[in-house]
């Protein structure tokens, strides 16, 4: 890599740096309880089974790994939650994107901060229909981003978007009142859970996409 991109790259990595530490501290979103986790962010182009249908083990186990991911990230248990949101993440779940990308905004415990995967997560969570915090705290954090260093991590966040996005993992996501009460919960779930019966005492989102996700 050339001097001037070795130059450019760390310019953004500080000013991503900067905005994230400052949206943090605004928010007073600071937590140290991350342990070191070894995992890759790079994407390398569009998964193979992008827009195909989703089988019945590969949706359960996603949704097993968006509700513990869940559980653990309420616990502040950020090391052990983020293996099971990036499961997640990478199929489309807008607050398990969220979450990555609040974990890798702030890092903690000796673990790096990698401000442009972060931005990507959370621009990816923050498209379409989704949880106004999320899209909330994504402007907020872009509008401190100069816009001389906007183009690159632009084009970052539309490779994540064709490989990350909802549409493409055939994930719908909304807001909906929640049952009996007059907040807005919201919502994701894979388009073909109507291919496979499953049982009517089985609820896949459960908690993890109402009382805990309305509440983050």
């Amino acid at each position: 890599m050339s001097t001037n991109g070795i130059h450019c790259r760390c310019t953004i990595a500080v000013a991503l740096l900067v905005a994230a530490n400052s949206i943090g501290a605004e928010r007073g979103w600071v937590d140290p309880r991350f342990d070191d986790v070894d995992e890759e962010i790079i994407v390398t182009g569009e998964r193979d089974d992008s827009h195909q249908v989703v089988n019945l083990e590969t949706m359960m186990g996603i949704y097993q790994s968006r509700l513990q991911g869940s559980i653990l990230y309420r616990r502040q248990e950020y090391a052990e939650a983020l293996p099971h949101l990036l499961a997640a993440a990478r199929r489309g779940f807008k607050f398990a994107q969220a979450r990555v990308g609040f974990i890798l905004q702030q890092g903690a415990d000796g673990v790096p901060q990698d401000p442009q995967a972060a931005v990507a997560w959370l621009a990816v969570a923050a498209r379409g229909d989704t949880h106004p915090e999320i899209r909330n705290y994504f402007k907020a954090l872009w509008a401190k981003i100069p816009d001389q260093q906007r183009p690159q991590l632009e084009n970052l966040i539309e490779v994540y978007v064709q490989r990350y996005g909802s549409r493409a993992n055939r994930v719908t996501c909304d807001m909906s009142h929640k049952a009996g009460t007059w907040l807005k919960k919201l919502t994701c779930r894979f388009q073909d859970e109507h291919l496979y019966k499953i049982g009517a005492d089985f609820d896949p989102h459960g908690w993890a996409t109402s009382s805990v996700e309305s509440s983050q």
